[in-house]
């Protein structure tokens, strides 16, 4: 089937399911206060745009995620679909920490507010405070957190440079950080461009760093642990060799 066919069944597809499972995440948000049940239908929301867009996922790992305890997941970012694909298959109480402007648009935004997720304006070093500080809430309450600590999606799948802050939030929230590998999503829809290219994904989960270690060690360290980690699962499992080769020669970023 041609592009252009994906691309519109892809647009049409995310316009119905925010129109209908909009309406029900916020109706889950009057019920449930904690946004539990409104995440519960985000994440069906988020399984079903990758179904029926012809995304297969799996999941590799599942086994170092707490069921019990809340955490820090540090993934790499490809596109847009680590968004669905991690929400939709993760069975966790997830909540995400996503630009302001994303909570203005109907439906899409009401349905992030009930969910409890975080808007940040980062351009505002006080915004940006607030959501940090209003993350650490979040984990305090039993849920947990995704941080990509690239700040942005990669044009190329080359894992870039990690930023700080994730490190900050472990110590003060007394949680562990879960390595997480992303392949395959930056294909899908690639960086600049709208046209849909429907392919498989694949999510490795590592081996969480538990919190006595993450507050032992340097915060430098323990960053490149993680992020070491994440470049050789995608050095392994990824096709691109020489994203592979680049991913893994791009040190820690130094600044926050």
């Amino acid at each position: 089937m041609s592009h252009a066919y994906h691309t519109i069944r892809f647009w049409v597809v995310i316009v119905l399911l925010s129109l209908m499972l909009g309406v029900a995440c916020i109706v889950m948000g009057w019920v449930d206060r904690s946004g539990n049940l409104s995440h519960r239908v985000s994440s069906l929301w988020g399984r079903l745009l990758c179904r029926w867009n012809g995304i297969d996922v799996e999941v590799e790992g599942l086994e170092h995620l707490k069921s019990d305890q809340s955490q820090i997941l540090i993934a790499n970012h490809q596109g847009f679909f680590d968004i669905f694909s991690l929400s939709g298959y993760l069975p966790l109480q997830l909540r995400w920490v996503a630009k302001a402007s994303l909570f203005k648009i109907p439906f899409v935004g009401w349905s992030m507010q009930a969910s409890g997720y975080v808007p940040v304006e980062r351009e505002s070093r006080k915004k940006a405070h607030q959501a940090f500080l209003a993350s650490i809430e979040k984990l305090k309450e039993g849920n947990s957190i995704v941080i990509f600590p690239e700040g942005t999606r990669s044009p190329d799948g080359v894992i870039g440079p990690f930023k700080k802050g994730g490190h900050l939030m472990a110590v003060r929230a007394k949680v562990p950080m879960v390595p997480v590998t992303l392949i395959g999503s930056g294909r899908i829809i690639r960086k600049g461009s709208g046209i849909i290219r429907p392919g498989p994904i694949r999510i490795i989960i590592g081996k969480p760093v538990e919190y006595e270690e993450i507050a032992a060690k340097k915060e430098e360290s323990v960053l490149e642990a993680i992020r070491d980690t994440i470049c050789e699962n995608y050095r392994l499992h990824a096709p691109e060799t020489a994203f592979q080769t680049q991913a893994a020669e791009n040190p820690p970023h130094p600044s926050a």
